[in-house]
């Protein structure tokens, strides 16, 4: 897993592994880049966000 420093950034062409957005524990963020919605896998990693959320992983919309 990523250091608990490091931000989490999903976009068109890079993402965290499934299991590693679900692992992210409260106070953490997860930033998305437009292109994000491009993945083919776009469903599953909206399925891994909700499950962070239920967490208390807070999800960000950014511009590149």
């Amino acid at each position: 897993m990523s250091d608990s420093r490091d931000p989490v950034i999903i976009d068109g062409r890079t993402a965290p592994p499934l299991g590693e957005i679900r692992a992210l524990g409260g106070g953490r963020t997860v930033y998305l880049r437009p292109t994000a919605r491009e993945r083919a896998d776009w469903p599953r990693y909206i399925d891994a966000l909700a499950s962070a959320m239920a967490h208390g992983v807070s999800v960000r919309w950014v511009n590149p």
